[in-house]
């Protein structure tokens, strides 16, 4: 809820002559009025609640929701003096059912009240400023009765059977249109959304992730497709930290699907992506070929083979091969670090690679912190990281700064990338055979990665 959005006072006194306009974008809904009256009016008292009702009257008077009028036509209506209206108007102010601003001089009407709709009962509840004062002006029996009167009423289910049809099942979309709306959809839903934020999210986007086939593929279950849109950036990220297939995903997003709601749960969908990542004993390395980079003669062959790799992991089994190297175990905390660098899109796979390996391998961190990983990151954002080998010329770069002032150096302040390129990273790179796996063990490995493999190709 948008409060204290309001112009400051006027220099001007308030005088009945003062001649306002009262506006608004929308007419009041018959359910937020519900909350007006129920909710609002105990916080706002009498006449902050009289003084809102009755503005929204006048401008439901008028096709255009704008009626001019001064302030003693106001007070007529209200019955109330100057300094009530003023005290009342702050509170609807505070409250955030009015905006107050002052027109350019000498231009009239002098004043602009704009009318906010009130928020939903829900919204109300869950907002803690509103909700507290509530409390505290109604005490807890009259709380606990108005909260049991907007709660969703629970119809208990548990021995109905369900034969409703769904909506794409009674009516017929392409469904790469469903994944992939039309421009001017985006520009419509912009436009709505534009009163509630000054900035519209870009739709996230993976171009090796087919949205289509994901939806054909749960068009047969109980998933509610709407969710697609809804939960599209949490799946583009999953798929970026993970490598998930079209295949993979509709099962991780079945799994977690609520059938009494047809709901997905995020949170749940989250939790089982980890946790079945957690538990692999070998990463999935995304089988795709890494397209071949302009190079500077610069670069050394132990930084083109860094930047292969970092073309090919997925950053968890990136991350996962460094701790495997060192002995190690990814904590759920470089998870969720590296979750939430995914999940601002600034970076690609690749440089979130790049980044992991300048914080465990170059810097010679034992482990991953918000703290420097916001650091780098910033930094290679204003260098206008793009690429793996944009992300190698900033690291170069930032040393080579750093190192101007004086000749001596911290831990790690001139070390060269190609120094410490992990054995798993170079072209020559042969896994080691464990001593503890037979032979036959290790055909049995070798045929089920072969399987994996073969089916990863068939799903790009």
């Amino acid at each position: 809820m948008k409060r204290g959005l309001i112009m400051a006072d006027s220099m001007q006194p308030l005088m009945p002559r003062t001649a306002v306009a009262i506006v608004s974008t929308t007419r009041l809904q018959e359910e937020r009025r519900r909350v007006l009256d129920l909710l609002y009016q105990p916080i706002l008292g009498v006449s902050a609640y009289s003084f809102a009702t009755v503005m929204w009257q006048q401008v439901s008077l008028t096709s255009d929701l704008k009626v001019e009028l001064t302030h003693t036509d106001l007070l007529a209506l209200l019955n109330i003096s100057t300094t009530i209206l003023e005290t009342s108007r702050q509170r609807l102010e505070a409250a955030g059912l009015l905006r107050t601003f002052e027109n350019q001089p000498d231009r009239l009407p002098e004043l602009i009240y704009e009318l906010q709709q009130p928020v939903s009962g829900e919204m109300f509840f869950k907002d803690d400023l509103l909700s507290l004062l509530l409390l505290e002006v109604v005490g807890e029996r009259q709380f606990d009765r108005l909260r049991q009167a907007f709660l969703p009423r629970q119809l208990k289910r548990d021995k109905w059977h369900e034969i409703s049809k769904s909506f794409l099942d009674v009516f017929s979309l392409d469904n790469r249109l469903i994944a992939t709306p039309p421009k001017l959809i985006e520009v419509t839903k912009a436009a709505f959304d534009q009163a509630d934020s000054s900035v519209t999210p870009e739709q996230p986007s993976a171009p090796d992730f087919d949205f289509g086939l994901l939806a054909e593929l749960l068009k047969r279950s109980y998933i509610d497709l709407n969710d697609l849109r809804q939960y599209r950036q949490l799946i583009v990220n999953e798929h970026l930290l993970y490598g998930i297939d079209e295949t993979e995903m509709a099962r991780y997003i079945g799994d977690a699907t609520n059938l009494a709601t047809n709901k997905l749960d995020a949170n749940q969908f989250k939790r089982a992506i980890a946790a079945a990542y957690q538990n692999q004993t070998t990463p999935v390395v995304s089988q795709k070929t890494p397209t071949t980079a302009t190079k500077k003669q610069s670069e050394s062959r132990e930084e083109a083979a860094l930047i292969a790799a970092a073309k090919q992991y997925e950053p968890m089994a990136f991350l996962a091969q460094i701790r495997q190297q060192q002995g190690g175990y990814v904590a759920s905390g470089e998870q969720r670090i590296v979750e939430q660098i995914a999940a601002k899109q600034i970076f690609s796979s690749a440089v979130i690679n790049i980044l992991i390996y300048e914080l465990l391998i170059d810097l010679g961190n034992s482990t991953i912190t918000q703290r420097l990983t916001d650091t780098i990151a910033n930094r290679w954002a204003q260098d206008g990281v793009k690429t793996p080998e944009d992300a190698l010329a900033s690291i170069r770069k930032f040393k080579t700064e750093r190192s101007k002032p004086k000749t001596t150096r911290r831990r790690g302040g001139t070390k060269n990338i190609k120094e410490t390129l992990p054995d798993w990273a170079k072209n020559d790179y042969q896994p080691k055979a464990k001593k503890t796996l037979t032979q036959s063990d290790q055909d049995q490995f070798n045929e089920q990665l072969n399987k994996l493999k073969k089916l990863r190709d068939g799903g790009d």
